[in-house]
């Protein structure tokens, strides 16, 4: 009796130990996501803020920046920064979600940054907002600069748009020529 009681207090000693060991690896996996969180949080309070100074109407400035980057006044070089700003900040919190495989969507922050970072503005931009001083040596900056860099076809954006333009213009031309013919009928 004596060494099955032993042998019970041992085994209850190990559910202990285990059940304790459980409830830190519950207590971590809270922090972590508090942490997370916090972190989203902020980045999306940054987010409104960006969106906040590029106003109500950001696309003409967006689309001068496409086309003649060099004729950018200071007000729309502000714009440009929090556009800018506010994909780096999507990504960033993209790149922190996949990090901890927390991901809920399809969208790649790859497929985010080549359109912001597709033109010659945008890397410019880059170039000069690594180095103000940006702490480029965390993984995920790291993360963000290989991204940008590897955007440097830097006629992709507008390239999007024109393609985007043509294909309206012919599915509009194909309608127009449709509904004539069908008028002639």
């Amino acid at each position: 009796m004596d060494k099955l009681n032993r042998w019970l207090l041992l085994a209850s000693h190990i559910g202990i130990l285990a059940g304790l060991a459980l409830v830190g690896f519950q207590l971590k996996q809270d922090i972590d996501l508090t942490k997370i969180q916090i972190f989203s949080d902020a980045t999306n309070a940054r987010m409104q803020m960006h969106s906040a100074l590029m106003g109500e109407d950001p696309a003409p400035v967006i689309m001068k920046s496409l086309t003649h980057p060099e004729d950018l006044t200071l007000s729309e070089l502000r714009i440009m920064d929090a556009y800018l700003l506010g994909g780096i900040n999507e990504a960033r919190l993209r790149i922190v979600i996949a990090q901890e495989d927390l991901r809920f969507e399809t969208v790649e922050e790859e497929n985010i940054l080549m359109f912001y970072f597709g033109n010659t503005f945008a890397q410019e931009w880059w170039k000069q907002f690594t180095s103000e001083g940006e702490d480029m040596k965390t993984q995920v900056n790291k993360e963000l600069d290989r991204i940008v860099r590897s955007a440097a076809n830097t006629n992709a954006t507008r390239n999007f748009f024109r393609s985007l333009g043509s294909r309206i213009n012919n599915e509009a031309t194909k309608v127009l020529s449709e509904g004539v013919a069908d008028h002639q009928e």
